[in-house]
């Protein structure tokens, strides 16, 4: 390349493609979206909806025209487990036509993960240059869950966009507005919390004290105003009784009937049930039954195997987290990466310890894949080594990919074990942050200067 290109060429030339191909890929999933979705708007029985189409955006677009027209928070149109902001959240698009809508809310949600590339590679490549391979192996490790997400029409992508951008602002010591993104994130889906305990264990108390603002002002004055405060009350009792008891870990391991057994349904408490009792997890009534457990215990063995599994997670990765100095910001090189494997464990123990876990949530381990690709080239470049543990990592996450296709291995787990592998790589790295890569350039905190997209 010619020393005098233009930044904005050389930025062109190496992202381009990627650019390039994204958009025509929205472009598709647009155009998909607004079809299937097209000539149900006018329905009011929820049965006739989902027998015409298959989207969850379908089901927020309907509860949020319902609140509009008759301002009352419904669940008729399967819309649970949300607390009532979220269908204020959503209520924006429900002015537009479902169609237009549906297609536009893909091409944003895709826009939000080319974003997140954006800020990753800004992170992990001290700058925003040409897309490295590490950049290209992690966008196609994270594809066919990114795909899943798009074309369900779900909001996974956007909140690997909050927590991503939460830690960009961290890194750039903008801890409040850190904060308010993962509060926003959290009354969307409960998950990003998980970051905001870390960051407290880390006492990053600004983070904490934006998170709670935006909590309060968000969850509880916004729905109070625009609703009432019996409705605001009611859909968050509504919402604790679905999240605390009738999603619970413990429920799915013992209830006799419990929720939401189909394959695609990963969550540990799902996958011990399935594996130490028979549960059918078959979808459509007309299949046999599909069951992979290897033995049949009784609820007390399976609520201990579960909390044993549990402590151990919990455990191991609270110890990574309070290892090392709690100063900040971080004054080395080692420290930084540590840190940025810490945060890659807790982004793989958001989904390790929630109740449920679709394909479309794992995205979110985005950061992960990343840099696991990044530690492999870096190594790779110095020292003309291969980090096994990070690339024995992500050919097993890979090999997890390969078991979507099969039912039976997405019914025993497949995916939480993909998830388990590269949370225990994260752990791997935070122990050792510069065992293997001593020669390799100098990494600091992200600073305004050589990071900003």
């Amino acid at each position: 390349m010619r020393a005098d290109t233009p930044w904005s060429a050389r930025w062109w030339r190496g992202w381009g493609p990627l650019i390039t191909i994204a958009i025509l890929y929205g472009t598709l999933l647009a155009g998909v979206a607004a079809k299937r979705t097209s000539g149900i708007s006018h329905l009011t029985d929820y049965e006739d909806v989902k027998a015409a189409s298959t989207s969850d955006f379908r089901d927020f677009w309907f509860t949020a025209r319902h609140l509009r027209n008759y301002g009352l928070l419904t669940d008729e149109f399967g819309v649970h487990n949300y607390l009532p902001f979220f269908t204020l959240f959503m209520l924006p698009w429900s002015f537009l036509p479902l169609p237009l809508a549906a297609g536009l809310f893909t091409l944003m949600s895709l826009g939000l993960f080319a974003l997140t590339v954006v800020l990753v590679e800004a992170l992990l490549g001290n700058g925003l240059g040409r897309p490295r391979p590490a950049t290209w192996a992690a966008v196609l490790l994270a594809l066919p869950y990114v795909h899943a997400c798009l074309v369900v029409g779900n909001l996974g992508l956007l909140l690997l966009f909050l927590v991503v951008a939460a830690w960009y602002l961290i890194e750039h010591e903008r801890e409040w507005e850190a904060g308010a993104l993962l509060g926003l994130g959290a009354l969307i889906k409960l998950l990003p919390l998980a970051i905001v305990l870390f960051l407290l264990f880390r006492r990053r108390w600004r983070v904490g004290g934006g998170a709670l603002a935006t909590l309060l002002l968000l969850g509880i004055v916004l729905p109070t105003i625009a609703l009432s405060w019996r409705q605001t009350a009611d859909g968050h009792a509504a919402f604790l009784r679905s999240a605390l008891h009738e999603h619970s870990a413990v429920e799915t391991l013992t209830a006799a009937e419990p929720l939401k057994t189909l394959y695609s349904n990963t969550s540990l408490p799902m996958v011990v049930r399935r594996l130490l009792t028979p549960t059918d997890s078959k979808k459509g009534a007309e299949n046999p039954p599909l069951l992979v457990n290897i033995m049949d215990v009784p609820p007390p063995v399976r609520v201990g195997v579960y909390i044993l599994i549990a402590a151990l997670i919990g455990g191991a990765t609270l110890a990574v987290t309070f290892r090392g100095p709690l100063r900040w910001p971080p004054d080395s090189e080692a420290e930084v990466r540590r840190l940025r494997a810490v945060f890659g464990a807790w982004c793989a123990v958001l989904l390790l310890a929630a109740p449920l876990v679709w394909t479309h949530y794992l995205p979110l381990v985005y950061w992960v894949l990343a840099l696991l690709a990044d530690r492999v080239e870096r190594v790779r470049r110095a020292t003309h080594r291969i980090a096994v543990v990070p690339l024995g990592a992500l050919l097993l996450w890979g090999g997890a990919i390969v078991s979507l296709a099969i039912p039976a291995a997405r019914a025993a787990g497949a995916p939480l074990a993909g998830i388990l592998v590269v949370w225990g790589a994260c752990l791997w790295l935070a122990t050792r942050p510069d065992r293997d890569d001593r020669r390799m350039p100098r990494v600091t905190l992200a600073d305004d200067t050589d990071a900003r997209p």
